[in-house]
């Protein structure tokens, strides 16, 4: 039986949920009351699966090789690298697109709109991270899609792992589960440095970062997480209408 990256995906996917209920059920890092917008959670992480399959095959169907003539010779190149470098450079890459795209999201209100239902979590666990609208899902979608099969050329392992690298990192950033990187931790992000950009008020617009806390120090947007008291609010620090909830959910 030959794999495709959508099996890997499935695969990964179900792996760190399990793993990430055990970490969370037995190690908690704050108490979180998981009854409170449960239901909210459940749609929302049905929604958010859905909206990825559906976006990926859009893009897929849609862009086919965008390279122009003149980077033919440099993306030729990079064709041609070991595997593993091509994964770590495509993840690399996709990330630098994403925190782009993040921080306009933080700058402009339409792209706001696009982004405001993720931040519309006040109980901070794995599950609740599944917060994403159509929109939020299509923009990240288009550079996680071109980049990896366009650029890359990843085969379907290829492609497996390097999603499963970012399912882990996604799963990792809201986990309610005290994760350290040790002598890494000032490259990868982990939950006190994404927690504080899920603040109610005083640093929303900062650690945009989705994997790599490089960009934020690059570009004016870090937060040391040791410098910040943990009691701060999250949220969008009002309550949410819920004849709004359908519009958040579209990111319109």
């Amino acid at each position: 039986m030959h794999w495709q990256a959508d099996d890997y995906q499935i695969v990964a996917l179900f792996g760190a949920i399990a793993l990430f209920s055990i970490c969370e059920r037995f190690w908690p890092l704050r108490p979180v009351d998981r009854w409170k917008d449960l239901k909210l959670d459940v749609l929302s992480f049905a929604f958010a699966l859905a909206v990825q399959r559906l976006v990926t095959y859009m893009v897929r169907s849609t862009v086919g090789d965008v390279t122009p003539a003149f980077l033919a010779g440099t993306v030729h190149t990079l064709q041609s690298l070991p595997s593993a470098v091509r994964i770590i450079l495509a993840l690399f890459i996709v990330d630098f697109i994403v925190y782009w795209i993040h921080r306009s999201q933080h700058r402009y209100n339409v792209m706001w709109r696009t982004h405001a239902w993720h931040h519309s979590i006040e109980e901070m666990y794995w599950f609740a991270g599944f917060r994403t609208s159509f929109f939020h899902s299509f923009l990240n979608n288009i550079p996680q899609v071109i980049i990896p099969v366009t650029l890359f050329h990843l085969t379907p392992a290829e492609a497996g792992i390097g999603y499963s690298i970012g399912v882990f990192i996604q799963f990792i950033e809201h986990t309610n589960w005290r994760l350290s990187f040790g002598p890494l931790n000032w490259l990868i992000v982990t939950p006190d440095y994404h927690r504080i950009h899920h603040s109610a008020t005083l640093h929303r617009g900062k650690n945009l970062a989705g994997t790599f806390r490089i960009w934020d120090m690059m570009f004016g947007t870090y937060v040391d997480p040791a410098k910040v008291k943990e009691d701060f609010p999250l949220g969008l620090g009002e309550q949410v209408d819920k004849k709004q909830i359908a519009r958040m959910m579209a990111g319109v």
